[in-house]
């Protein structure tokens, strides 16, 4: 178990950064709808006691950011071998999840489109640290980045890039992919996603 400030299991420093509780209990709820019941109960009991508790607790609140990077990389290891493309698929999910009753409402009206850059509006009500921006490109794709994320994670990466992905598919498009273009663990100076789709 690590406190705030210590290494996280990606070898970063949590240094402080925060996402809401409600991001890192999507996990747990992904676990449960993919996995069923036993499986949830075997994730919860494998992962830390800060862990449980933001899981048990009822509400959101802020909690530390390492909290979601244990919750997304317990569950590549327990449910797909280590493989960190599953957080991807709880990205995707997640997307889904956090519409609610409005899921009807982009399938009708919203375009994918609106739907990421009302993302970028949101960024601080999910995380205290970094900004998610967009811009157009042509022919129906967007170009989002990740930028000044104080504790860039991969399957924090993957989760976004799922998210965008689950997001667009809201809208039933024809086609549609989130290309990974750029990302800060290689080197590049912000993590970066290119969004394509087709109505």
């Amino acid at each position: 178990m690590v406190s705030s400030g210590e290494q996280t299991s990606n070898g970063g420093q949590s240094g402080g950064l925060h996402a809401r509780a409600s991001a890192v209990k999507v996990r747990d709820q992904f676990v449960m709808a993919r996995f069923g019941r036993t499986s949830r109960d075997r994730y919860r009991l494998a992962a830390s006691a800060d862990l449980r508790e933001a899981l048990d607790t009822p509400g959101d609140r802020w909690v530390d950011f390492r909290l979601f990077v244990e919750a997304t990389e317990l569950a590549c290891q327990m449910f797909a071998d280590g493989d960190e493309e599953l957080a991807a698929e709880i990205g995707a999910f997640a997307a889904e999840a956090n519409m609610g009753p409005w899921r009807a409402l982009v399938h009708r009206i919203l375009s994918p489109g609106f739907i990421l850059g009302l993302a970028t509006q949101l960024w601080s009500h999910h995380y205290d640290g970094g900004r998610l921006t967009l811009s157009e490109t042509p022919g129906q794709s967007f170009r989002l980045r990740i930028e000044d994320f104080p504790l860039p994670a991969r399957v924090h990466c993957l989760s976004i890039r799922g998210w965008c992905l689950g997001t667009i598919r809201l809208g039933r498009p024809r086609t549609a992919s989130v290309e990974e273009t750029a990302c800060r663990l290689r080197g590049d100076p912000c993590c970066e996603f290119v969004a394509h789709w087709k109505k």
